[in-house]
């Protein structure tokens, strides 16, 4: 079997930028097939056989490439394929259900079956209307959709007005974003064994008309299809440590975190942005955690790893968010450089009523307890559930049953009251 293929965006986005210069009057499309359980092939049979389990891939799509550097290999187990001078945008559908045929077949490696699972996002760019850089944001954005998609695919039959809905939306966040107008509403994080608040979590609020809100989620995939999710993540960022500089002044001493979309973990400038973020307004490091989604890191291990752990031994707190939900391995979950875990809410709201979830939580808290990690379980909304979660040992807790995320001023409110709201 051929050596597998090194990693090189740089060159892939250097011939997506040729494809696109000489497609001036076509359609362009571009593909990006993750294979999403590789770290269990990997775990299961081997590094080698998962390498080979890569090359397949990318021989496969090879084989029906019509036209040369149009295949490449850009991520750890991410392949770009470009579809180049494309007669109709629906072609680009035809393309996706080969890609879907050829890796579907059964693989036997090393008299292993091989059961390959994969996601792709999809981008079309007619008359060249975006740069390679913008292609590729928006099927990355696309790819992230898939992957919360039981279909494994993006939709291509938007509406006029969806389509027109998005772009208003995304000319919206780009105004807002400029004038620095969104907010922060702050969730407390209760320890449990005390009833008392000393942190809590900072959560994004775009109110785009009175009472009328965007849904976060939707916010931070706008900021990743258009580009933009350091600048919202230095927004956010810079916002809360200067809040949290403000109640120091008014007394009060408080931790908060805040999240970290998936696409940044391996960005350099992550560390560089939290580095001069506390520095500027002189909070000390030790009062800022960074949350990350377990499936973040398990999609991409080894370029995340580095990253947290600089962030780390800097001083600022790593915590796991959503964690039970990404399938983790404790092979490389001792790795993983965390001062903290979050229990997915999906193990706590039928906590006092099924079994297995009961289960699930003893064995997270043993595992946090076993690491010496922080734990803190989301979505309490009844005293029943905290008292379990307490008496489980379980550290921290939030919830509606504590309070809902409160604008600043409300959160100062409650810590001076010093007891949930």
């Amino acid at each position: 079997m051929n050596q597998l293929p090194s990693i090189d965006r740089q060159v892939f986005l250097d011939s997506l930028t040729q494809y696109l210069n000489a497609n001036d009057q076509g359609t362009l499309g571009l593909l990006l097939i993750d294979v999403v359980n590789l770290y269990k092939t990997n775990h299961s049979y081997g590094y080698n056989c998962g390498d080979q389990t890569l090359q397949h891939c990318f021989t496969q799509l090879q084989s029906i490439s019509r036209l040369p550097d149009t295949v490449f290999r850009i991520g750890d187990h991410l392949f770009a394929f470009i579809l180049p001078e494309l007669n109709s945008p629906a072609f680009i559908a035809l393309a996706f259900n080969k890609i879907s045929s050829l890796l579907q077949q059964d693989l036997i490696i090393d008299e292993q079956p091989i059961d390959l699972d994969f996601r792709i996002g999809i981008a079309l760019n007619e008359a060249t209307e975006f740069t390679a850089e913008k292609t590729l944001l928006i099927a990355e954005a696309s790819l992230k959709q898939a992957k919360t998609s039981q279909h494994g695919s993006f939709s291509l039959d938007q509406t006029e007005s969806e389509i027109n809905k998005t772009q208003l939306l995304e000319k919206l966040f780009a105004e807002r974003l400029k004038a620095n107008d969104f907010m922060l509403y702050y969730q407390p994080k209760v320890n449990l064994q005390t009833g008392e608040i000393d942190s809590a979590e900072a959560l994004l609020r775009w109110e785009i008309a009175e009472q009328k809100f965007v849904s976060p989620q939707v916010a931070v995939e706008i900021a990743e299809k258009t580009g933009q999710s350091l600048a919202l993540t230095k927004w956010v960022i810079h916002t809360a440590i200067r809040q949290l500089k403000d109640w120091e002044k008014q007394g009060l001493q408080v931790s908060v975190s805040v999240n970290i979309p998936a696409n940044l973990i391996q960005d350099p400038e992550l560390f560089t942005l939290v580095q001069d973020s506390l520095a500027i307004w002189g909070v000390h490091r030790s009062r800022l955690t960074l949350e990350i989604t377990e499936s973040a890191i398990i999609e991409d291990i080894k370029a995340g790893f580095d990253n947290l752990q600089k962030l780390k031994q800097f001083g600022v707190d790593i915590s796991i968010d959503d964690f039970g939900t990404g399938y983790s391995s404790l092979s490389y979950f001792k790795q993983i450089p965390a001062n903290e875990l979050k229990i997915d809410k999906s193990f706590v709201l039928n906590l006092l009523n099924d079994t297995q979830d009961q289960e699930i939580v003893k064995i997270i808290i043993e595992i946090a307890q076993l690491f010496e990690l922080k734990l803190v379980a989301e979505g309490i909304e009844n005293q029943q559930t905290y008292d379990c979660l307490k008496n489980l040992g379980c550290d921290y807790g939030q919830g509606f049953h504590m309070s809902r995320p409160l604008p600043a001023e409300k959160f100062y409110q409650l810590l001076q009251s010093k007891s949930p709201a």
